[in-house]
């Protein structure tokens, strides 16, 4: 019988609370919207902006874990070749870094918009709405090198990795938000696919558990 790793789960956590912190978060101004306004919104809207700040923190630390185990299952299912693993866990570094970089920036703006000028408050709210490139750019890197992965190894279907890669040039098209989207759900298929699969076999090092003996 396969020994279940639920550290494959951290993949399903990630999404969870990340699309939680969004979801608690809700609709913020736009980026070009007035002063007063942005001061008015974070006054009253204080309480459910630091509590998606909270959650999509917290998701770093399964997408990290996650990441991990990525590169680690990777390099299995490479057997031990090219740089594709290491991709894997630095572009999951970057996203993580990313969020957290992006949470700083909503975190002043929750914490000191209404008692910063509200000339301040617009500037800090114009960065807030594009900070989105410090995690998604990343996000969509870790997508692709699971799919390559997949399509030169064995870490998941072909096909399934031609999807990653599909979905990663999506997202850097003007469908590029319901790409992430479904990105997010891919990653989640990923992650249940890797508990079910079980852990891989102890093999040589460098060596697919998968191979023959020479």
């Amino acid at each position: 019988m396969k020994r279940r790793d639920l550290i494959a789960l951290t993949g399903v956590l990630f999404v969870a609370l990340l699309v939680a912190g969004f979801i608690v978060g809700g609709d913020t101004p736009d980026g070009d919207s007035a002063g007063a306004k942005v001061v008015a919104y974070y006054k009253d809207n204080e309480a459910k902006n630091f509590v998606a700040i909270i959650l999509i923190a917290l998701s770093t630390v399964p997408l990290l874990f996650f990441a991990s185990t990525l590169r680690e299952r990777a390099r299995v299912a490479l057997s031990g070749r090219g740089i594709i693993p290491n991709f894997i866990l630095v572009a999951g570094v970057l996203t993580a870094s990313g969020l957290l970089a992006a949470g700083v920036i909503h975190l002043a703006l929750t914490d000191l918009g209404d008692e910063i000028r509200p000339s301040a408050a617009q500037a800090l709210n114009a960065l807030d709405n594009d900070s989105w490139i410090a995690f998604a750019p990343p996000a969509a890197m870790l997508v692709l090198g699971a799919a390559l992965a997949g399509i030169r190894g064995t870490l998941l279907p072909t096909w399934l990795g031609w999807v990653g890669v599909v979905l990663f040039v999506l997202q850097f098209t003007p469908a590029g938000f319901f790409a992430a989207v479904l990105a997010l759900a891919w990653l989640i298929a990923l992650s249940i696919m890797l508990y079910l699969r079980g852990e891989p076999a102890e093999g040589v090092a460098g060596q697919s558990p998968m191979a023959s003996p020479s």
